[in-house]
């Protein structure tokens, strides 16, 4: 299990975790790089500004990586043969995940990706199993190219350039994540989308006006994003704000800043 329902059952050392597997991977995969986009929590904690507006940062114990429908190897390898050689394995419990065991930590890998024909369940790509989810073709096309610095899990300093998913289409796959389809309404997904309107590293208006953006750009999760905060963000008894308040814990007044700061964000993506 790689979701916590509250922050503090994160370890402290979970975020770094997840760092270091993706800096473990991402150089092997050289070769797929233009097929690939980082999303998820990681995604949230590169393109947030830590402490900023007083909340904690992200967190996460896993690596989700958006993968193209086309990516193939070729004669060189695989996907699953490349990071087999790192250790990665598909979880026997989840075949769609890849797990390698460090000490008493779990390092996880997530792929997923789009089909026109589909917006559930998996598909193989490659030879590693994807979820499945309607929005990863934007995220790859919108690509933020950043340096990241840190050590991967055999302690090597590494320093890579990698592509994270764009904060408009980030926050669309958030929404669907937490109320779309198939959402989660993990506590922990209403968080981010906390986290990545109002500590965007280029501010929350731009978050905003990137959100909104994504409304002519053919995103196929969009429109249910809009759905979603329509439904379960409209007030501080909706069932995002008072999962992202329970997952900081904290006072009554700490909850309540959590809940009215929800909502006013979402307000402010659904343009209203």
């Amino acid at each position: 299990m790689s979701k916590h329902e509250t922050f503090a059952e994160y370890p402290p050392r979970g975020l770094a975790a997840a760092e270091a597997t993706l800096l473990t991977i991402w150089p092997t995969l050289n070769r797929y790089h233009d097929d690939l986009v980082l999303v998820g929590g990681l995604a949230v904690h590169y393109l947030t500004k830590q402490s900023s507006g007083g909340w904690p940062g992200a967190v996460t114990m896993d690596v989700d990586l958006g993968i193209s429908v086309a990516a193939e190897g070729g004669q060189y390898g695989t996907v699953l043969s490349d990071l087999a050689g790192l250790g990665f394995k598909p979880d026997q419990d989840h075949p769609n995940r890849l797990l390698r065991q460090v000490e008493d930590m779990a390092l996880y890998v997530d792929f997923l990706t789009e089909l026109p024909s589909a917006t559930t369940g998996t598909r193989t790509v490659d030879d590693v199993i994807a979820s499945v989810v309607p929005g990863i073709n934007r995220a790859l096309e919108s690509r933020r190219i950043m340096k990241i610095e840190g050590w991967d899990i055999y302690g090597v300093k590494q320093t890579c350039e990698l592509a994270v998913s764009d904060i408009g289409p980030l926050l669309v796959l958030k929404l669907n994540a937490f109320g779309g389809p198939t959402g989660r309404r993990h506590p922990k997904d209403a968080y981010d989308i906390l986290l990545a309107v109002t500590s965007f590293v280029d501010g929350p208006q731009a978050a905003l006006d990137a959100f909104q953006a994504e409304g002519t750009t053919g995103n196929t999760g969009f429109a249910s994003a809009v759905e979603a905060l329509r439904r379960d963000f409209g007030s501080v008894d909706a069932d995002a704000p008072v999962r992202a308040a329970e997952f900081l814990r904290g006072t009554f007044d700490a909850q309540m800043r959590v809940r009215e700061e929800l909502v006013t964000a979402a307000k402010f993506l659904l343009g209203e």
